[in-house]
């Protein structure tokens, strides 16, 4: 799908991923898509094992929680003209699906299996027990002489009495520090998923019907992950006459999610003491089944939420499970009023239930029990409730064979009310007594209630003169209970020409080769209100006074709040050659932002709040083009050979910022980066420090002026550079210092890149030969930055974390070749946020290979089939990338205050799938 930048942030069951059409259109409100579902805008989370750009029948149906074999056709919209009839809501793009109606007829069954295997991608190669120690040793060593080898020394002290890294055979728990543990490889495993689908559907001339049921079963590649969803959904519709139709859709849908207690489980497997057992040694040194781990603390620290715990105890004793039960129905109607007139609308409700219960057992923790993490129990509970109708004019009138109009008029309202609260109890008196309501200790009760509100208008006009020249506009009217009182209402026109060429008289001597012929233009506005519900009256809990707790607002009255609004213009080209056999597809586009939308920006304290949730200041342009073609290649009775090739390009500039605006959000230290938007540059930028390299002896920790030549002191001595307050030495890292005060601080931070894609692409191959068929698509994304989060911890060399073997060519002599600086514990600066860890992460990846087999129609009749087809499916089997971690696909950050980080999550695993088609 040209255009359609999709992101896949990990590999865990029901974990979330990102998706923009035509770029990024905001700093700090939603730019994902609209998704409608039969004409209803549906609210869905679109997770991880989700992609837009390889997306089939079975794809969309676990992301709208129908049958797969359901889905009729899919659409994806673009420009302002086309999803104009959406309002606001499709500013970013709308993707159509249309599911499939019962039909008359004798009833029909259809069934369908699919068994998946996943295997996850090979891992970052860590150091092992004896590598590790040895590091240690080292950086620990170095720090010693770092800050100079006296009585007193702490380094010394911790080198010399600290067993955990030490070899003494007689220490009680020596059995238990000297192993060779693969941590990641005790948290993962291979994986299977089941997906069953079954329908039906039948009918006569006044009413037909369609029922389908689904069940999956999917397992994390990581211990502990799982989701298990049972969906269903029946459609009915009725013709009482010619002109009144009526129709009703119910669908409901029970997920049950299992996640780790802990969210980071893999990267703390990544900096596990790899010498370090996860279970008790027995005196002939064999594991046994309990847990290892000390109660107080050891050398990797006390236990905290995020580290120093056992991850194969979290893993395989706490636990953290989602119940979602989801259920919408919808009723429709179609009346023709008058020959020319018609109208249909809907109501539609949807009721969705969520419970979150999580347990940290005393056994996952090896606290001891009077912590507040021994038997930590978490309840949490949300409901939420969506009302949307709509109601539809739509008016068609044909002159001759010169003049058609279509004028359409549509008012949509939608609600929605959302409630939930959150209670975390500890000192339960049992690992096997989890309810909240046993604990001793109540660490925390929230709750929290919202309601949001949006009504609009469109109006459409569609004009067509000799079938060549086509006119559309319209106008939207919309109001969002987010929106401040002044500006609530918001105003949107549209207008886009289209020009069919293959329609001219000109061209009638080209019909025999020329099918399609096609220019079109189109200019509009659309708007985008904040994230959430209205920012009125939002209240929090006050401290007690006088044994009496309160609440207090946290968020001005935003009254002159505006709309974001974005002006777009597209241009395109589409041309069919051939009877359709080579077809090409072209589109530029221009999106103009104003009224960027600020969020949680610091305001004088004078007023009462310390920050302001939203104000409108600055101006944003998306840019690029869209290119496709598709081609039948070789078609004849048994062989057809088809293929498709897209290419797309989006260019993001911030324009325009207030002068005003602080963004004092950086604070020198090791892998830290500066979060800041700045004009001329792309959402998404990393700013940090330019790295060269190593300092190799103590000639080159000189500091250089802009001439590179020496600078000296008042006594005339050279003077040695500084990475913040600390003395450089030969070893340490290098980075450029750009104002040239021999100082490397925050006035040294340089743009280093952005994680904007130069171009994304996909490539299609699909083989017909009599039965048997074969499809191929590969997908690439090229020229875009990441920060290699994992890289930053795995080769930081400054705490107890284990490293990885990239660690083994660090810096140890002069002139040791190498881009590693020396290990040094605690001390230094040598993993600053720098352009070391910003890797270009450009992949091409075989997202899916599949043959299909169809059995011949005599066989399947025997069996009592209709039909009979099964496949092989493959998916994510190759990536070919340069970048050195486990996974070149990382989120997109939904605001302006995240950057896009590879953090160690779950890779997306390779998958490989077995299935059956039956009809009957």
């Amino acid at each position: 799908l040209g255009g359609v930048d999709i992101i896949m942030g990990g590999g865990d069951p029901g974990a979330r991923s990102s998706i923009r059409i035509r770029g990024t259109n905001s700093l700090n409100s939603s730019s994902e898509p609209l998704i409608v579902v039969d004409g209803v805008p549906y609210s869905t989370t679109i997770d991880d094992n989700f992609d837009f750009s390889t997306a089939n029948d079975e794809d969309l149906g676990a992301l709208l929680n129908i049958a797969p074999t359901d889905i009729e056709s899919v659409e994806v919209l673009k420009d302002a003209s086309a999803t104009a009839i959406w309002g606001t809501k499709g500013g970013n793009g709308v993707l159509v699906i249309n599911t499939k109606k019962g039909s008359m007829g004798k009833t029909r069954f259809s069934f369908s299996s699919k068994l998946t295997t996943n295997y996850e991608p090979n891992p970052i190669p860590m150091l092992d027990g004896n590598e590790y120690t040895a590091l240690m040793q080292e950086a620990i060593w170095n720090s010693a002489n770092y800050i100079g080898l006296k009585t007193g020394n702490p380094y010394l002290k911790l080198l010399y009495d600290t067993p955990e890294i030490g070899y003494n055979p007689n220490w009680y728990l020596f059995d238990e520090y000297n192993q060779n543990t693969d941590w990641l490889k005790e948290v993962r495993r291979d994986a299977v998923t089941w997906d069953n689908n079954f329908s039906m559907s039948g009918g006569g001339e006044k009413a037909n019907y369609r029922l389908s049921l689904g069940y999956l079963s999917d397992e994390g590649v990581t211990i502990g992950t799982n989701l298990d969803r049972l969906n269903s959904t029946l459609r009915i519709d009725y013709n009482f006459s010619r002109k009144l139709k009526f129709g009703a859709d119910f669908a409901y849908t029970q997920s049950n999610k299992d996640d780790n207690f802990a969210s980071n489980v893999r990267s703390e497997a990544f900096s596990k003491m790899p010498n370090k057992s996860p279970y008790w040694i027995d005196e002939n040194g064999n594991r046994t089944s309990q847990y290892f781990s000390h109660q107080t603390r050891d050398f990797e620290g006390e236990y905290r939420p995020t580290r120093n715990y056992n991850p194969v105890a979290m893993v395989h004793e706490s636990y953290n499970n989602t119940t979602s039960k989801e259920g919408k129905i919808t009723f429709r109607m179609d009346y023709n009023i008058l020959s020319n007139l018609t109208y249909n609308g809907y109501a539609s409700i949807n009721l969705r239930t969520t419970r979150n219960t999580k347990f940290l057992p005393q056994v996952a923790t090896g606290v001891v029990w009077t912590s507040q993490y021994a038997n930590q129990s978490t309840d949490a509970m949300s409901d939420r409730t969506a009302i949307q109708t709509q109601n539809k004019l739509m008016f068609v009138k044909k002159w001759n064979d010169m003049h058609d109009i279509i004028a359409t008029g549509v008012f949509r309202t939608s609600q929605s009310q959302s409630s939930s609260y959150t209670s975390t109890t500890s000192g339960n008196a049992s690992s096997g007594l989890a309810d909240p309501i046993v604990g001793s200790t109540v660490e925390s009760m929230n709750s929290g209630e919202s309601e949001s509100r949006n009504i609009s208008s469109v109006f459409l006009v569609n004009y067509t003169l000799l079938r060549r020249y086509v006119l559309q506009t319209s106008l939207t009217m919309e109001a969002n209970s987010s929106m401040g009182k002044d500006n609530r209402m918001g105003v949107f026109p549209t207008v886009g020409v289209s020009w069919n060429i293959d329609n001219e008289p000109f061209i009638k001597e080209y019909k025999d080769w020329l099918e399609i012929a096609k220019l079109r233009f189109s200019v509009g506005q659309s708007g985008n209100s904040p994230s959430g519900s209205s920012y009125y009256g939002a209240y929090t809990a006050l401290g007690e006074y006088m044994n009496y707790s309160g609440i207090h607002p946290i968020r001005m009255q935003l009254d002159n709040l505006k709309w974001e609004t974005s002006t777009e213009y597209n241009f395109g080209a589409d041309l069919s050659l051939f009877k359709g056999k080579l077809k090409f597809t072209f589109d530029y586009y221009k999106k103009n932002v104003r009224d960027l939308l600020q969020r949680n920006v610091s305001i004088p304290s004078s007023t009462g709040y310390a920050t302001i949730s939203y104000f409108n200041s600055g101006e944003m342009v998306n840019k690029g083009w869209e290119f496709r073609t598709d081609g039948v290649l070789f078609e004849n009775k048994d062989w057809n050979v088809s293929s498709y090739l897209n290419f797309s390009r989006n260019l993001n500039e911030i324009t325009k910022l207030p002068e005003n605006l602080s963004q004092d959000n950086y604070t020198f230290g090791n892998g830290r980066y500066a979060i800041q938007i700045e004009e001329g540059r792309p959402f998404g930028s990393f700013y940090g420090y330019r790295y060269n390299g190593v300092y190799q002896n103590i000639e080159a920790t000189y500091a250089r002026n802009s001439e590179d030549e020496i600078m000296n002191d008042v006594n005339g001595d050279p003077i040695v550079m500084k990475n913040g307050t600390q003395t450089v030495f030969p070893g340490d890292a290098i980075y450029e210092d750009i104002n040239h005060d021999g100082v490397i601080n925050e006035y040294d931070i340089v743009y280093i890149g952005n994680y904007m894609p130069i171009i994304t692409g996909g490539a299609g191959l699909s083989v017909r030969y009599k039965q048997i068929s074969m499809n191929a698509f590969f997908h690439g994304r090229f020229g875009h930055k990441i920060i290699n989060r994992t890289r930053i911890n795995n080769e930081s060399m400054y705490s107890v974390a284990n490293q990885s073997q990239a660690v083994l060519r660090r810096w140890r002599n002069e002139g040791d070749d190498t881009d590693i600086p020396r290990a040094l514990y605690n001390e230094g600066f040598n993993y600053l946020g720098s352009d070391r860890f910003v890797e270009d992460a450009s992949y091409v990846r075989l997202k899916s290979i599949s043959v299909n087999y169809n059995f011949p129609r005599e066989l399947s009749n025997k069996l009592g089939f209709s039909s009979m087809s099964a496949f092989v499916t493959g998916y994510n089997l190759f990536t070919w990338t340069g970048y050195t971690g486990q996974d070149p696909e990382v989120s997109i950050p939904g605001s302006a205050n995240r950057l896009a980080e590879d953090n160690a999550n779950t890779p997306i695993s390779r998958r490989i799938s077995f299935g059956i088609n039956l009809n009957f």
